[in-house]
């Protein structure tokens, strides 16, 4: 029979993309904080212990394989845990800026949960190109500001950045005291922001002159084990209090969208 004369028969619509109804998924909040919480910091302890073995008593003679567990060094598996880590919470802020603003919430609050999910995302940025750092440097080699900055004992991003994230870490604890419904996440948010302050003054230290002298004058700790416990103490304790916030952003989501319904069209 010619081609021409074959008829293709009427094919049956396709129901391989079609629902019966709407998926729901049951989900056990609670559990999955716990589960979120758990394995955050149980990978943060991994990373100190890796360090610690692989790096600093050089477990692999390999200086390449070394850097990979580096805490303290940027480039990092451990850098890399915790830019993430900050950008999922910026993430999480963004959802809850949609949630509250679905429910018709203020615009303080729709506002707020903007200016946090900006915030995250910036420190998972900064974190990585080490923007605050590189500010700090950059700002000696202005005139108005070389002075000042040359008398200040350690380093020079704490003067020009500092009063920036001191301000942003008011904002936090005053919002979220606010916007959070129990006592736990209010005073969770205090014990996270307390652990970045800790990691500064960490910091801190590190750029004195002589910012370990009593550790060196009454152990008989080196300075280059010093020196590299401080910075991945200072590492350890930033990834610590960002999971504090990532635990508290989700739950916050999962109250607000108990019930949220999603439909594509």
């Amino acid at each position: 029979m010619p081609d021409s004369d074959i008829v293709d028969a009427p094919r049956e619509p396709s129901t391989e993309r079609m629902t019966t109804g709407p998926i729901s998924f049951a989900v056990d909040s609670r559990r999955v904080l716990i589960i979120v919480f758990v394995a955050c910091v149980s990978a943060e302890i991994l990373f100190f212990i890796l360090d610690l073995v692989i790096n600093h008593q050089r477990g692999s003679e390999i200086r390449a394989i070394r850097r990979i567990f580096n805490t303290a060094r940027e480039g990092s598996l451990p850098s890399w845990f915790g830019v993430m880590q900050t950008f999922v919470i910026g993430m999480i802020a963004l959802m809850n800026f949609i949630l509250v603003s679905k429910i018709d919430a203020s615009v303080r609050r729709r506002i707020g949960w903007l200016l946090l999910a900006i915030a995250f995302v910036y420190m998972s940025a900064d974190d990585d190109a080490k923007i605050h750092e590189r500010l700090g440097t950059a700002s000696r080699s202005f005139g108005f500001m070389s002075g000042a900055l040359q008398a200040y004992p350690s380093y020079a991003w704490q003067v020009v950045v500092g009063p920036l994230f001191v301000s942003l870490g008011l904002f936090i604890l005053i919002f979220l005291w606010n916007e959070l419904t129990t006592p736990l996440a209010r005073y969770a948010v205090v014990v996270a922001l307390g652990c970045l302050a800790f990691a500064v003054f960490l910091d801190y230290v590190e750029g004195l002159e002589d910012g370990y002298v009593l550790l060196l004058d009454n152990t008989d700790w080196s300075k280059r084990s010093v020196e590299h416990f401080s910075k991945s103490i200072e590492e350890v304790m930033e990834m610590f209090g960002m999971t504090i916030f990532l635990v508290v952003f989700l739950g916050h989501s999962m109250r607000l969208g108990s019930s949220v319904s999603v439909e594509f069209y």
